[in-house]
């Protein structure tokens, strides 16, 4: 049991290791910055008073340079403690608890008796958990102790290695302090040495001929000297405050640790602890022999339903080849007759289509010869028809073309009538047209005569409208006769005829405006 310890205990020391190995680099790179940029203040500011504690003499620089380390390493703890507190609370206990379905009878009893079978199951379910949950203290904490669980099969040792992990993991969280506490230890030291070797050198350098002078120097040099040890002391006690609450937290954060994993075992993991009642030895005994047989059977049923599915596969193939090789016999068998069927199936087809092409052809003879005949029939029924229609129409066509002469000529006897009467119109007019006309000359010479009188001129003008008013009327009564006779000629003379009379109407009009100009410049 020893060897399988020691070996959980190295294989749980690897990541703390590791981590610590990571948080020593990060902690020397942080405290170089540190410096630097402290000294870089200091001589950028050229403040008196840091010049002379942090400047003053080497033993001062030397502690102020070990002081920023011991911050810087106090810095680092600080976000390791932070990260692994953020990740405590992130981390519920329903997520680290072991699975809890049951399989068969014989894995609920294992689950109920056996605590190597269920850290096993366990530890594989933590090792299935991200990295970054993994990195976690509690997880770590957990997965060894479930190592040494699974490989000794017993919790009879559960509380030793609940301690002896709890005081190991505040070994270690001490211990990552040491460097610190040599640093607060450390500084003082050099204030004091910084303090002696001032004071040695300022007694050394005294002379003694000088008394001013000799005092002046000791003052200065005792200064110096108990400069370091305040430097130091001043340091120191910062180092430790700052110190205090960063372990504290640690220390909280392992007693939280502690108390998570004591709660997840002694919840899931079943107890070796025998019962002094041998009643309930002997169910526990039953329940692990009805265990066994029922896993017995149900092994014993996987086997049967393996085997039987195998059988049915097997028989299946049988079944297929079977199949494939009656089909390839039935193949070889019938296909011959197949091939003797479908050339005799071709020839009566090739057959069938050729009687029923001669069929076709027969009737489309048949059909034309019919066409033919019908065609000839219809001719022959249109003649006879025409020829009884002209022999039964002649007749009345006759008496029609009579009728039609005669309303022709009685109607071309009234159209020259119609015409000699309106020949007479048309020269009463022309007579009527000829008056007027020697009455407009009459009227046109008397207008010529009586160019001074500007009253004859619009009786004149008057009378010559009242003409012009009746030969519109004669005009207009000239077209109704034009109009009610028809003919063309008679039209083109009656334009004619109006034509000049709108010539004549205004040539008698011109002179009327020129009497009306005249008379207007002998009234002026």
């Amino acid at each position: 049991m020893r060897p399988s310890k020691t070996s959980a205990g190295e294989e749980s020391t690897r990541p703390p290791g590791s981590q610590t190995a990571s948080n020593a680099a990060l902690a020397t790179l942080t405290g170089t910055a540190l410096n630097a940029g402290f000294y870089s203040l200091v001589y950028a500011t050229s403040w008196q008073p840091l010049q002379r504690y942090f400047l003053g003499h080497p033993v001062a620089i030397a502690a102020t340079i070990l002081f920023w380390f011991a911050v810087a390493v106090l810095f680092t703890k600080w976000l390791d403690v932070l990260t692994q507190v953020k990740q405590l609370d992130a981390i519920r206990d329903e997520d680290l608890l072991p699975p809890t379905c049951e399989e068969s009878p014989a894995d609920r009893w294992l689950t109920d008796n056996d605590a190597g079978f269920v850290s096993k199951r366990w530890l594989k379910e933590l090792r299935r958990l991200p990295s970054k949950t993994r990195n976690n203290r509690l997880v770590s904490r957990l997965e060894e102790l479930l190592t040494r669980q699974s490989q000794r099969g017993t919790t009879k040792h559960l509380a030793d290695d609940l301690r002896e992990l709890a005081g190991r993991d505040a070994d270690v969280a001490h211990d990552s302090l040491g460097l610190v506490r040599i640093i607060i230890w450390a500084i003082p030291m050099l204030g004091f040495l910084g303090t002696v070797i001032g004071i040695t050198q300022t007694l050394g350098g005294l002379d003694f001929a000088n008394g001013s002078a000799a005092v002046e120097n000791l003052k200065s040099g005792l200064y110096v000297a108990f400069d370091t040890t305040a430097l130091g002391l001043v340091l120191s006690v910062v180092a430790i405050f700052v110190q205090f609450p960063i372990e504290r937290g640690e220390q909280q954060l392992l007693a939280d640790i502690d108390a998570r994993v004591g709660h997840l075992v002694s919840a899931s993991l079943p107890s070796d602890e025998t019962s002094d009642n041998q009643t309930a030895l002997i169910a526990d005994l039953c329940r692990g022999v009805q265990a066994a047989v029922a896993e017995s059977l149900d092994n014993q049923t996987r086997l049967w339903a393996k085997t039987i599915d195998e059988a049915q596969e097997h028989w299946q193939q049988v079944q297929q080849d079977n199949a494939n090789k009656i089909s390839e016999a039935l193949e070889r068998t019938l296909l011959p007759a197949l091939d003797n069927h479908a050339a005799n199936i071709a020839g009566s087809s090739e057959n069938v289509s050729t009687q029923i092409v001669s069929e076709c052809n027969r009737w489309h003879d048949l059909m034309t010869t019919s066409h033919q005949a019908s065609t000839q029939t219809h001719e022959q029924i249109s003649r006879q028809l025409l020829s009884d229609i002209e022999t039964q129409l002649s007749p009345a066509l006759n008496k029609h073309a009579d009728a039609l002469k005669t309303v022709t000529d009685n109607s071309s006897i009234q159209f020259d009538e119609q015409l000699k009467h309106q020949a007479g119109v048309l020269t009463q007019h022309s007579d009527q047209l000829k008056t007027i006309l020697n009455a407009l000359s009459q009227q046109y010479e008397n207008l010529a005569e009586t160019q001074g009188s500007a009253d004859a001129v619009t009786m004149l003008q008057k009378s010559l409208d009242s003409n012009l008013q009746r030969l519109v009327a004669t005009n207009a009564s000239v077209d109704r006769s034009v109009a009610a006779a028809g003919g063309d000629g008679m039209a083109d003379a009656m334009r004619i005829l109006a034509r000049a009379v709108d010539v004549l109407s205004s040539r008698i009009a011109t002179p009327s405006h020129s009497a009306d100009h005249s008379s207007s410049r002998q009234a002026a």
